[in-house]
């Protein structure tokens, strides 16, 4: 499972991002439904994922963004809080020039016209940040495999 990446185009409609960025605690119906279709897309294409703690899924907004990081912390200035982490997930949920975009240590970069409505996924080990931005919202699920 080393350095592993999927990009998976639109597994959402514009109008289910928009749901998600208007219910950012994802207490509605309508935002759980959203949110279980995409788990069943993780699933397929994922397998053996455990869906509860300490698996994580929420909104994020932080127009800061993220400085260069593998998902499970403690090599670079964390420490290590996330350690059960195997794999990280993103699906934007704006398209705006602003939302900033996904970058891998490698050059690639997930720009939001590409990134938005599509779930990307990288296993905990793989280097990348989210440089600022101003408008950035996306969907975050932070994976267990099942042992």
């Amino acid at each position: 499972m080393k350095n592993k990446r999927i990009f998976l185009p639109n597994i959402i409609t514009p109008e289910e991002a928009k749901i998600l960025r208007e219910d950012r605690l994802l207490k509605t119906v309508a935002s759980s439904e959203i949110i279980e279709e995409v788990k069943r897309v993780i699933n397929r294409t994922l397998y053996h994922i455990n869906w509860r703690t300490p698996t994580r899924i929420g909104i994020e907004i932080k127009p800061s963004g993220h400085k260069w990081h593998v998902d499970t912390g403690g090599d670079y200035g964390s420490k290590g809080h996330m350690q059960w982490c195997s794999w990280g997930c993103s699906l934007l949920l704006t398209d705006d020039e602003d939302a900033g975009h996904l970058e891998y240590k490698d050059g690639t970069k997930l720009l939001p016209k590409e990134h938005f409505c599509g779930l990307a996924i990288h296993s905990s080990d793989v280097e990348h940040c989210v440089p600022k931005n101003k408008t950035r919202i996306a969907l975050l699920l932070f994976l267990q495999r099942k042992l």
